[in-house]
This record gives structure tokens, sequence and C-alpha cells, in this order.
């Protein structure tokens, strides 16, 4: 009886792998946990199904990400710019507007907006950046022909330490080549569009772009009108045991994420605003160019500073006097970081939030490189997170026996 047993055990193993096999083409990660989670009722309610679970939901959503990314972008997208409006619905709500029309009317004020941006900003924007691209090659020859005469400079020193470094090496960028290369990539970009047009992909290319114009305000729409049911949903979820502990992670996770987006948002708003206005002030060429630069890039705290720097200092270059240039680069960067640092940011984001920039441009090229732009909406977020789950599990390591008897257990080990 015991060999027949192990006789059908094989049997059925080998018949389950054929199985297995020759259904493999269908069987995606998706399928894959539904047929897991199945499998598990028998321990549905034990801590082990919930980690389980847990851990292969998770697991699975990732694989989504990075399947169907470019599918979901228009709903993430709406979720996150949902969560960042929650709260002015939420104030004309207590005001007395209904949810409905609060939401329209912030969703129709924040399209007006992007609008008249796009219409004021966008024509000047290309137009100083091809100015910027055709005046690059000159930028870089006067850039070398300043570089050339402090390398004379040096040469002619008595320090014989300085006459032995090679210098002249930064000298071997070719002005021709930077063009020549600009006018490949332009030319690689317009007959990419053109091959796209050619072979039909510019519907493709219409639909994707009609899904963000048209899909994502409507679905920004009925998250917002709909935040509170969400939530009231999401905690039903949450087993009654473990409810109070996790809708309080959940809470202190909103608080930071909410401070940080919104903050953040403002507080990019600001430096570019401010610094293509400073720039204009002071008659510098390219300022819309170089805020809206500083803007987007100071999502991520001080990269804004870093990125627009080096374009404003090629176009000091060419604009002489040369000390006077810099000096407009220097007072209007100084001024709009030192306003941002000492003011701005303190009060706004505050020191609560914690999120090193090192650590939020980390999580946006990871995720981003990972999932492409959805990667890019859900950086932060999870970079919260991440940074919440440290936290706890580091304080829970803290509160543990084995930290706070660390001692004890070393001399019982070495008796």
């Amino acid at each position: 009886m015991s060999e027949r047993r192990i006789f059908l055990l094989v049997a059925w193993a080998l018949l389950l792998g054929v199985f297995v096999w020759t259904i493999l083409p269908v069987l995606s990660p998706l399928v894959l946990f539904l047929v897991l989670v199945y499998l598990l009722t028998p321990f549905f309610g034990t801590d082990m199904y919930r980690r389980a679970v847990v851990t292969l939901g998770v697991l699975t959503f990732l694989w989504l990400l990075h399947v169907a990314g470019s599918f979901l972008a228009p709903f993430v997208l709406a979720l996150v710019l949902a969560y960042v409006a929650d709260p002015l619905v939420d104030r004309l709500q207590r005001g007395g507007v209904k949810r409905a029309y609060g939401a329209g009317i912030v969703l129709v004020v924040a399209i007006l907006l992007v609008a008249l941006s796009v219409v004021l900003l966008v024509p000047m924007v290309v137009d100083q950046a091809t100015r910027f691209g055709r005046d690059l090659p000159e930028m870089i020859a006067d850039l070398q022909a300043w570089y050339r005469a402090q390398i004379a400079r040096l040469d002619a020193s008595d320090l014989p330490l300085l006459r032995d470094i090679r210098f002249e090496r930064a000298l071997e960028v070719d002005t021709g080549d930077v063009q020549t290369y600009l006018a490949d990539r332009f030319r690689e970009l317009r007959l990419g569009w053109e091959e796209a047009l050619g072979l039909g992909r510019g519907l493709q290319m219409l639909l994707t772009i009609l899904g963000y114009a048209i899909l994502t305000p409507v679905l920004t729409y009925y998250i917002l009108r709909d935040f509170p049911s969400l939530q009231e949903w999401a905690a039903r979820l949450v087993p009654e045991d473990q409810r109070e502990r996790t809708l309080g992670f959940l809470s202190r996770y909103d608080e930071l994420l909410g401070e940080y987006l919104r903050g953040q948002l403002l507080v990019a708003t600001f430096v570019g605003l401010a610094t293509g206005l400073g720039f204009w002030i002071v008659g510098f060429p390219n300022a819309v160019l170089l805020g809206v630069i500083a803007g987007v890039f100071n999502i991520v705290p001080y990269l804004g500073l870093i990125v627009s720097l080096v374009p404003a200092l090629l176009i000091a270059i060419l604009s002489p006097p040369l000390w006077l240039s810099l000096l407009k680069v220097a007072g209007v960067f100084f001024t709009v970081q030192s306003l941002d640092s000492y003011l701005l940011s303190p009060r706004i984001i505050g020191s609560r939030v914690g999120l090193h920039p090192v650590w939020v441009m980390l999580a946006i090229l990871a995720f981003g490189s990972f999932f492409g732009f959805v990667g890019l909406l859900i950086a932060i977020p999870l970079a919260v997170l991440i940074k919440l789950l440290i936290g706890r599990t580091v304080a829970r390591y803290q509160s543990s026996v084995y930290y706070q008897h660390a001692d004890e257990v070393v001399d019982e080990e070495v008796v």
C-alpha cells in the first residue's frame, strides 16, 4: 500500500508538471497570485496567511506597474493629483459647498491655471531653449578662450607643480562636434516623429495624449468627489484587531506625505517664479527658461539649483562683461536659495518630514528606471513609506530584549 501511494504521488507530480508546462504561456504573476490565495484559504485568518497574501500582493502590484505602467499612468496620476488637492476640497466642504461642486471648482481652477501656463510659458521656453542650443557652441568657444588664457598664466608662473599639470586636456572639446551632435539629435527627433506618423503610430500617440488630457481630469474629479468614501472603504478592509495600529500608522504616513508633496510643490513653484523673475529684473538672457528649469527640478530639493546653474553660467560667459553676468547669476541664486532655505521651506515643509534630498533623488532614479513614468509618480510616496517602515523597524529593535539587554546576552554567550 505504501509503494502504491508513492507511485501515485510521483505520477500526480509528473502530470502536474506536464499540466503547468502546457499552460505556461498564460501563467502570469497575477494568475499565480489568485491561485495561491485560493490554495491558502485553509489558513485564512492566521498570521501566516496575512503575511503571505500581503507579500504576494505587493510583488504582484510591482509586476503590474512594470508591465502595464503606461496603461495605468493616467489612473496613478489622477490618484496623486486628487490626493494633493483633497485638502482644498475639504476646506470648501467645511465652508458649506457640496463635495461634488467643490471637486469641480478645484479641478476647473487647476485646468485653467495649467492652460494659462502652457499658453504663456511654452512658446517662450521653446524659443529660449532653441536659442540656447544655437548659441551653445559659441558659449563653449568663449569658455575655451577664457580657459586658454588662464592656462597661459599658469604656464608663466614660477610654481613647478602647476606647470606640470596638463590643463590643456580640458580644451579637447570641439565646438564643431557639439554643434554636429545637437544637429544630429534634432534630426533624429524629427525623423522619429515622421516615422511614427508614417507608420500609423501617430494615432496611438494622439490617443495617449487624449488619455492624459481627458481621462486624467475625469478620474481626478471622481476620486476627489469620493475620497472620504474610498478612505472608509480602505479602512474597513483592515482586520479589526489590526485596525487601530494600522490606521495610526497610515495617519502618520498621510501626514508626512501630504506635508512633503504639497509643501514641495509650493516651494518649487516659488523657486521657479522667483528665479525667472529675478533674472528678468537684472536683464539676464533666457530668464523664463532658467526659471522653468529651476522650478521643475526643484521638486527634488536643491536639484533645481544644480541643474539650472550650469546653463546660467554658460549664458553668463556669453554675456559680457563677464564679471557683471557672474554677479547677476550669484545674486539671483543666492537670494532665491536664501529665501527658500531660511524662510519658505521651514514654514511650509518644516523639519518633521526629514526626507534627505539624496534619499529623494535615489528614490526617483530607482523607481523611474524600473517603472517609467509611473515610477516617477510613486517614487516620493514610496520613499516616505520606506522611511517610516525603517523607523518603525529600528524602534522595535531598540525596544527589544536583545537590544536592551545586549550586554547580558554577550556575557551568557561568553560563559
